[in-house]
């Protein structure tokens, strides 16, 4: 099973940070931890392009022993992180809204 956090944030105010600080506490305590940040894997808008280079990513953190998966979703709230979880095959999806 994968634990997989998706934080987002509809005003997009650069809550990013607050995903890779939890990615980091993460892997400081020394869990086999993943990030993707969909604003940096996101092309022109292309969603079915962006979907796919989310599941490669995730195959090959998932290769490496990542057992947590930690997303930056933008504005994208949780139907949108349900989507994307069912590309993680077994992941426990929780989802923060950031800044808070």
């Amino acid at each position: 099973m994968t634990e997989m956090i998706w934080l987002y944030d509809p005003a997009e105010r650069g809550q990013s940070a607050e995903a890779w600080a939890i990615y980091r506490e993460l892997f400081t305590r020394g869990t086999k931890a993943a990030y993707i940040d969909l604003n940096d894997i996101s092309w022109n808008g292309d969603e079915q392009l962006t979907r796919r280079g989310f599941a490669a990513l995730w195959r090959v953190y998932e290769a490496a022993g990542a057992r947590h998966l930690v997303v930056f979703g933008g504005a994208a709230d949780g139907a949108i992180a349900r989507e994307y979880a069912d590309l993680v095959p077994g992941a426990k999806l929780t989802v923060r809204r950031g800044g808070r």
